[in-house]
């Protein structure tokens, strides 16, 4: 049974997410883990005399009515968009990429989804800082999904790739959970002016081998713009699922920390799983 970890702060934007992540496994055996984070805070006396909260201990009653809404938030979307699959919600005081990676190990989560940006984020960032965060963190799969994107189907999935990583069962695994629930196509694209060296070519052969039994077209393109490529060619094919996987020291971190990476984002129409190497 896969675990997701759907967190919320009850914005537009992770409820998006949500709806995005139980329409994409509304056919899977899985179990949806709701978490909701609140930062420690100060209240003042001045407040703490107001609301009538003087003497009582104000983080245990933040974390019931959080509790409340959440358990409220989470069955409603669950019986609107869900399959009678198991949830469950988390309410923790703390700040939530730090919290995400103890869920992550204390629940055994397989994939997170969660929205690009917060509700506190510019309409000029799209990864957030919580977003950018967990995904550095490199504890899951995280499958990061854009403002008002809406779940249509999954036919068609981009897979960059520089061929220099030594593949793994446990990198190709949430791909491959895709291609099955969704019976998409997908497209390898590696870009160089180099062409391949006899170990690109092994670690190709080791995905041919693995996606034999999908749709999967393989791409080599010799080009020096990494991430201008990228965003040409979803503009020019179908694509509803952008993979990397996140190789330290190699491409996936140049593209990800260069300014130019803020073109694709700011023109980011599909969601995008990020797999830590």
């Amino acid at each position: 049974m896969l675990s997701i970890l759907l967190p919320t702060d009850f914005s537009e934007n992770s409820e998006n997410a949500i709806t995005y992540a139980l329409e994409l496994f509304k056919n899977e055996n899985c179990k949806f883990h709701f978490l909701h984070c609140y930062p420690p805070v100060i209240f003042s006396y001045e407040y703490q005399i107001e609301k009538g909260l003087i003497g009582k201990d104000i983080h245990k009653i933040l974390q019931q009515e959080s509790k409340e809404k959440l358990y409220e938030f989470a069955l409603t979307l669950m019986r609107k968009h869900g399959n009678k699959q198991e949830f469950e919600i988390e309410v923790v005081k703390g700040f939530l990429p730090d919290r995400i990676s103890k869920t992550v190990s204390s629940s055994n989560i397989d994939i997170i989804v969660m929205g690009t940006k917060g509700e506190t984020d510019s309409e000029r960032v799209v990864f957030g800082s919580n977003t950018t965060q967990v995904i550095n963190k490199r504890c899951c799969p995280i499958i990061a999904v854009p403002d008002d994107y809406k779940f249509n189907g999954l036919d068609h999935i981009l897979f960059p790739t520089d061929l220099n990583l030594e593949f793994k069962s446990r990198h190709l695994k949430p791909i491959l959970k895709i291609l099955n629930l969704h019976s998409s196509a997908m497209d390898v694209l590696h870009i160089s002016l180099l062409g391949l060296s006899s170990m690109q070519r092994e670690h190709k052969k080791y995905l041919e081998d693995h996606f034999a039994d999908f749709k999967t077209k393989f791409n080599i393109l010799e080009e020096t713009n990494i991430t201008e490529v990228i965003f040409d060619y979803q503009k020019n094919n179908e694509t509803d699922l952008l993979v990397m996987i996140n190789n330290k020291h190699m491409f996936f971190e140049n593209l990800f920390f260069k300014p130019i990476i803020s073109k694709i984002a700011m023109h980011l129409q599909t969601p995008f799983m990020v797999i830590p190497a």
